[in-house]
């Protein structure tokens, strides 16, 4: 029965990277004459958990990196304080993540595992009060990661497990054009609800009756991008992202055990480079 739950699993995982793929491919193919980037980055991420008493839980650090593939349209790049435009624009960002992790824990030791990360995020922008160097915009973002565990043994013989989290938010912020070479996007991410199942049940069915899913509702999310333009086609751009999240609701994993989600902060620094079509 795990073997079969497995499977299903990584289907469910396989399924998931494939329609990342299919998206990205037909969005390239739609907005190539639209002033989209195809977006090639790596990524040195940290995710760490505490107890109610702020003391280190767990820790999750790539190893080395994350690589991420993806594809955005934040406005044309050669926008700048002589090039006024005032029209309405939809604005986008699609990315897909993946790589290996060290994990380490308190209770259960070490593990070695790997990450499987999403991002899409739609804006709607406009230029600030008639500002031809800045573009404000507001839109929806939805950010999801496998945690790639199950059936993994941890350095104290613990049993791992898959994990999906989903974050829904509200990205608000501005690209400052600094000159017609540099640019920043600043962000704010108005969290609106995190959902993580945690598949339990799959590795031990007879103590998890069903796969357990917590919910968060309170966080917020800081993302910054500095771009420098190289020429008409190719840009290098460097990231901050971070994440603070409060603990979640509590649930009932077992008839004996309540489960919850430890509150946590992620962090994430990046370099990368991207065509312009």
């Amino acid at each position: 029965m795990p073997k079969i739950a497995f499977d299903i699993t990584s289907s469910i995982y396989a399924m998931l990277r494939n329609l990342i793929i299919l998206s990205i491919s037909l969005l390239v193919y739609s907005k190539i004459t639209q002033s989209a980037e195809l977006t090639l980055d790596i990524t040195s991420y940290t995710y760490r958990e505490v107890d109610p008493n702020d003391n280190f839980f767990m820790e999750d650090k790539s190893a080395p990196f994350l690589y991420s593939v993806g594809l955005r349209n934040w406005g044309d790049p050669k926008v700048s304080s002589n090039t006024k435009s005032t029209a309405w624009s939809f604005l986008y960002t699609l990315e897909y993540s993946f790589g290996n992790v060290d994990y380490t824990s308190v209770g259960t030791g070490t593990m070695k595992k790997e990450y499987y990360k999403g991002r899409l995020e739609y804006y709607l922008s406009n230029n600030f009060g008639g500002a031809n160097d800045l573009k404000s915009f507001i839109g929806l973002g939805y950010r999801y990661l496998l945690d790639d565990s199950g059936f993994k043994k941890s350095s104290t013989n613990h049993l791992g497990y898959d994990r999906l989290s989903q974050y829904n938010y509200i990205p608000i912020g501005a690209i400052w054009y600094i000159n017609e070479n540099l640019s920043l996007k600043s962000q704010y991410n108005y969290f609106i609800e995190g959902k993580q199942i945690s598949y339990l049940n799959e590795i031990l069915p007879n103590v998890y009756p069903t796969n357990v899913e917590k919910t968060q509702r309170y966080g917020y999310g800081i993302d910054l991008t500095l771009r420098s333009r190289i020429n008409n086609k190719w840009s290098t751009y460097g990231f901050l992202r971070s994440w603070k999240i409060d603990d979640s609701d509590l649930v009932s994993c077992s008839p004996t055990t309540l489960c919850m989600e430890p509150k946590n902060q992620t962090h994430e620094i990046g370099v990368g480079i991207s065509y312009n079509f």
